[in-house]
């Protein structure tokens, strides 16, 4: 089959971890045979107002004399420049990529028989706005409640749901917000396929779970993932319940600054390690290393930090920030903990201490079964092609 991947969000030399779990599933697509080109539609903010056609002239003149130049292409997947005006919203988005990727195709021209989109507004909006049919949509934006909450970009979400050949949701927590903001009537016309959670690299170790010492934390330091009460939870721990406590942050953010300054203030930053965005192979190696993982972020789309610390055998406390309770919520009695939003730092730090008190009701080794077999690269790569060949057909 030839898929023509449409994404926002990609991994590239400035950045490991960005959209990595749609790189998952085009790695996973093409293993089975089959031929995905990508598309990354990439946002250049402008002033306001429309973009002068100068600018474009000037794009496409440059790509007739060097097209890689203006259009870079890394392993199949092809970078496309999009100039954004300034406060033209989510719906200029959309417009503005359906202008970019249009550009583009006159250089490099795509041959799939179908079309995946990630996200509804702005990329699913522009491959319709194209033409491009069938187009399956797979929905995993953070930020999809700013998108509802513009009418122009709502009137065009609810034009891609119904346009679609197939709309997927990544977790059911985003179904249901879907179903809420657009009425029953999209019930039928929306399904979830989970993201891959890739345990190649990660290797599953047997812990005493009676010393929960060593957190980790994996992702963003960021106010949107939740890293200040993080930080604070485990300062507390320290103070309350286990002096010796440490806490390995892989990832960075413009919280790191203030993390470490409150840390040192506390008399603990000899207890905290910022590894800095780590490569995925190489995250392994530091989740064996610890015994615990800590993910504090109030919302998730999907979260497959805790996935992947369930997998290398760590108990996991999370809040039920969505993506949570819907991917591992149904084995939480022996994979560790979840905490309502707005639980603050001691009731984080408690858990820690009842978790380490009660090990017994841990059963790590099947956490990483259930992983292994709901979110394998073949079985969710499987379930995208049965889509898309029920879009074609």
């Amino acid at each position: 089959m030839r898929i023509d991947v449409v994404t926002p969000w990609y991994p590239d030399h400035a950045s490991v971890f960005l959209g990595v779990f749609v790189q998952q599933q085009v790695t996973a697509l093409r293993s089975k045979g089959h031929n995905v080109n990508v598309e990354v539609a990439q946002i250049f903010p402008g002033p306001p107002g429309p973009i002068p056609p100068a600018v474009y002239e000037a794009m496409h003149r440059h790509a007739a004399q060097d097209v890689d130049a203006v259009y870079p292409t890394v392993d199949g997947a092809t970078w496309i420049p999009c100039p954004v005006p300034a406060r033209s919203g989510f719906a200029g988005r959309a417009d503005a990529f359906a202008t970019g990727i249009a550009a583009k195709r006159r250089f490099l021209p795509t041959e799939g028989e179908i079309t995946h989109a990630h996200l509804g507004v702005p990329t699913a909006a522009a491959v319709l706005e194209l033409g491009d049919h069938p187009v399956v949509v797979t929905e995993h934006q953070s930020t999809l409640d700013f998108v509802l909450d513009e009418p122009p970009a709502r009137d065009r979400y609810r034009e891609a749901i119904e346009q679609a050949a197939g709309f997927y949701v990544v977790a059911g927590h985003l179904r249901d917000r879907l179903i809420a903001a657009f009425g029953p009537e999209v019930t039928d016309r929306i399904d979830v396929i989970p993201n891959i959670v890739d345990l190649t690299d990660i290797a599953f170790r047997e812990r005493d779970h009676e010393r929960l010492d060593r957190w980790i934390y994996v992702g963003a330091i960021a106010a949107h993932k939740g890293t200040k009460l993080l930080i604070e939870a485990f300062l507390h721990h320290r103070a309350n319940h286990n002096p010796h406590a440490t806490l390995t942050i892989v990832g960075d953010g413009a919280e790191g600054r203030w993390l470490w300054n409150r840390a040192t203030e506390a008399g603990a930053g000899d207890a905290i390690r910022l590894l800095g965005p780590l490569p995925h192979h190489e995250i392994g190696p530091h989740l064996s290393d610890a015994d615990l993982m800590v993910h504090l972020s109030p919302a998730e789309t999907f979260g497959i930090a805790s996935l992947e610390g369930l997998g290398a055998g760590l108990p996991v406390i999370s809040l039920r920030n969505g993506g949570a309770e819907h991917t591992w919520g149904s084995i939480e009695s022996i994979a560790g903990v979840l905490l309502d939003v707005g639980s603050d730092a001691p009731a984080v730090s408690d858990s820690v201490a009842e978790l380490a008190d009660a090990p017994q009701r841990l059963d790590l080794a099947s956490a990483r079964r259930y992983v292994e077999v709901t979110y394998s690269a073949s079985a969710v790569a499987d379930r995208l092609l049965a889509a898309y060949t029920k879009a074609i057909s």
